[in-house]
């Protein structure tokens, strides 16, 4: 990615001030499955919350909503169980695992005073190490990278960031490389570039593993003849 106006030099003018109204309902809503379906609306024009209810916009569904939400499917789950968004914070990025129930991780961005204050949930209350816990003005697409790659939970032997992390754990658990295709994605509707970036690293990350494996395949042949 090239370090121009659209990439990692990229700072949005704010997060809190002057939103397109669709960016500020998305960013809202915790549920993944409900923001994918919103997103999805709103860009084919067919949303009114008045046809499809207002549960559907919420930023948090209420316990009775979520347990008949939930007995679709675990993956419609994720993101339902996050921490509300606190007031004067919104979500700037989130990581998404194709995991069973669909988890996710949040970055927040919170207006303190003159500052901006950043901090990173889950649906399980972990706590965690902010690479960059505050600025005085909106981060820079390189800084957001850096505040997720060089964040982490702090029960967490791994030191790969919130995204890398994740794919050295089950790749150690089930020793298959590409099986992890597809199984991380980050977002973000701030910074429009941001799930290209990590798409590339994890695919060069994978790769790595795959010629890895060709490696000690071709050694194990030798070693047989």
């Amino acid at each position: 990615m090239t370090n121009s106006a659209t990439g990692l030099d990229y700072r949005p003018t704010s997060y809190f001030k002057d939103l397109d109204p669709a960016t500020l309902i998305v960013a809202s809503i915790l549920g993944e499955e409900r923001r994918k379906d919103v997103s999805d609306r709103i860009a084919s024009g067919d949303f009114d919350p008045l046809v499809w209810g207002d549960w559907i916009t919420e930023p948090k569904l209420d316990d009775s909503v979520r347990s008949i939400v939930g007995q679709g499917h675990p993956r419609f789950m994720g993101g339902e169980y996050l921490p509300s968004i606190a007031e004067e914070e919104i979500e700037i990025a989130r990581i998404v695992l194709a995991s069973v129930t669909q988890d996710v991780y949040s970055i927040r961005a919170r207006r303190q005073g003159k500052r901006i204050d950043y901090r990173v949930v889950d649906e399980y209350e972990s706590t965690f190490n902010v690479a960059m816990e505050s600025s005085t003005q909106p981060l820079s697409m390189a800084e957001l990278i850096g505040l997720i790659d060089g964040s982490r939970q702090d029960d967490d032997a791994q030191t790969e960031g919130l995204v890398l992390s994740h794919l050295a754990w089950n790749i150690q658990e089930n020793g298959n490389a590409e099986s992890m295709r597809g199984f991380i994605a980050v977002s973000s509707h701030f910074y429009p570039r941001l799930a290209g970036y990590y798409d590339g690293v994890i695919s060069r990350y994978l790769d790595s593993f795959l010629v890895k494996e060709d490696e000690e395949e071709e050694e194990d042949e030798e070693e047989l003849r």
